[in-house]
């Protein structure tokens, strides 16, 4: 099968992993961003998400914030956890303030069902620009941390 070249440079390759309980939302989600040329896997279970964050590297994990059986709320938090570098969009259909402002505070873009093809991939090249910014950020600021641990200065 040929790749797909992404219409956004330096997006092409990256890693995504979509959770959610509905296989029709994956399925779309899934076709949409494989088009766009990224490698797209899909879960429909949290301890499926824990999992495959675990054993792989993700560059954006997109989450239901109400994921069946349980909250996606704390799936989120694991996925932070485990692998920091990963970049998150939390997606809900029940856009409560409690969800929205968690986030707001938590994720790098937030998705209300339904929503356009169009803002779910403007939405998903925003998180990864912000999660590679994050992590540019974090290794920038760790050498010189670790140097001034130690009592010395750059």
């Amino acid at each position: 099968m040929e790749r797909v070249e992404s219409r956004v440079q330096g997006q092409a390759g990256k890693r995504i992993l979509i959770a959610d309980d509905e296989q029709i939302i994956l399925d779309l989600l899934e076709r949409v961003l494989s088009r766009e040329g990224y490698q797209v896997s899909t879960v429909r279970l949290p301890e499926e998400a824990i999992d495959d964050i675990r054993s792989g590297s993700y560059d954006l994990a997109i989450a239901d914030a109400s994921l069946w059986r349980s909250n996606g709320r704390e799936l989120v938090g694991l996925i932070s956890e485990l692998n920091s570098r990963t970049a998150i969009v939390i997606m809900t259909g029940y856009p409560e303030e409690a969800i929205v402002r968690f986030a707001r505070d938590h994720a790098d873009g937030f998705l209300e069902k339904p929503f356009a093809l169009e803002r779910f991939l403007a939405v998903v090249r925003t998180a990864l620009r912000s999660g590679q910014q994050r992590v540019q950020h974090k290794e920038t600021r760790a050498p010189q941390s670790s140097l001034l641990r130690a009592g010395l200065h750059p």
